[in-house]
């Protein structure tokens, strides 16, 4: 094999190995990124839940409240 062959022979193994290097990292990032669509995804799930925990726990604070306000206006009025 001549000087040239061996070159153009280089050339391509380098062209190659990079080519595998580059589809390896982007796939690896492109299931990396849908994995975290499916986290934020279950996230957002798990936050709702938390809110909703959030907002009956207010409401029924704020009913307790206001019942106890009435019994006492109730009172006094009596």
């Amino acid at each position: 094999m001549s000087h040239h062959q061996s070159s153009a022979v280089s050339v391509a193994s380098i062209l190659t190995a990079t080519t595998v290097l580059v589809l390896g990292y982007r796939l690896g990032r492109t299931h990396a990124a849908w994995r975290d669509v499916r986290l934020a995804k279950q996230g957002v799930a798990a936050s709702r839940r938390a809110a909703w925990r959030h907002t009956a726990t207010l409401v029924m604070g704020t009913a307790a409240i206001l019942v106890t306000l009435g019994f006492a206006g109730y009172q006094l009025a009596g």
